[in-house]
């Protein structure tokens, strides 16, 4: 009885042992992987991960490298961020809180302006908008709420200080009824298209040939009348200075006989 006594003592003390080990290995990893960094803003401390799953479309991951919090879309290149986000600014009040699973904003995330205000209030499922989200000013008042789907906004928003209500499911289905309809008048305009065009390149190309022909034939009469009419014009130009130059200018040498006997005569 005594040795099956130790025995089992034994057994639970290495167990316990064991136990401790790696809970301290764990504890050990988890201080190891906590961060905390400053800016000339805010104090940050958050843990990151070891592990690098493979990213999604759509998502929106935080990682951090070189001392710096980055924020990507569909993508990452450091280490992703991992559970409890918390933002401080320099006086000690809270500015920002959420959780991360492995680089992604999970839940009901909250910021709040310096004063302590309330400024937002965001839901988040797998790195991407989903649920009611609210934005107040710095005195408490809402500015904007409505619903997220998917990230992007669904539903009746309501813009208070604007006083403006847009639902926006309304909007969605116009742009796509415009979307439709613009695809199945451009189908059949096609179509139209593509049923009148072989007769009109044909007659067009034929009608293009015998006009250029037309064209020359007319171009090349109108030349060659041209020039008749230029000669012609010449000719008569010349024969009609000949006609005036022989009668008037110079007499002939009968004219200048005759002229000198009659002058002796006398």
């Amino acid at each position: 009885m005594v040795r099956k006594y130790y025995k089992g003592m034994q057994k639970i003390i290495y167990i316990s042992i064991v136990f401790i080990c790696l809970l301290s290995c764990k504890t050990s990893q988890e201080l190891f992987n906590k961060k905390n960094i400053s800016t000339t803003e805010y104090k940050e401390s958050f843990h990151i991960t070891d592990d690098e799953p493979k990213p999604k479309a759509g998502v929106k991951y935080y990682w951090f490298k070189s001392r710096k919090i980055q924020a990507t879309q569909s993508d990452y290149a450091g280490e992703l961020l991992d559970g409890l986000y918390t933002k401080y600014y320099y006086s000690n009040e809270l500015a920002e809180k959420g959780n991360f699973n492995k680089g992604k904003k999970i839940g009901i995330w909250k910021s709040w302006y310096k004063n302590g205000q309330l400024a937002t209030t965001e839901n988040w499922n797998s790195g991407i908008l989903n649920g009611k989200c609210v934005f107040y000013d710095s005195i408490g008042n809402v500015i904007s709420k409505g619903k997220y789907t998917s990230g992007k906004r669904s539903g009746k928003w309501v813009f208070v200080q604007k006083g403006d209500t847009i639902d926006y499911s309304k909007k969605v289905r116009k742009e796509k009824d415009t979307l439709q309809s613009g695809f199945f008048a451009r189908l059949f305009k096609k179509k139209a298209k593509d049923s009148v065009a072989p007769q009109q390149k044909k007659s067009g190309f034929f009608k293009r040939l015998f006009s250029k022909k037309d064209k020359n034939r007319a171009t090349s009469k109108k030349t060659k009348n041209n020039k008749t009419k230029v000669k012609g014009n010449t000719k008569k130009g010349a024969k009609k200075t000949k006609q005036k130059k022989t009668p008037n200018d110079k007499p002939n040498f009968f004219q200048r006989l005759f002229g000198k006997k009659e002058k002796d005569n006398t």
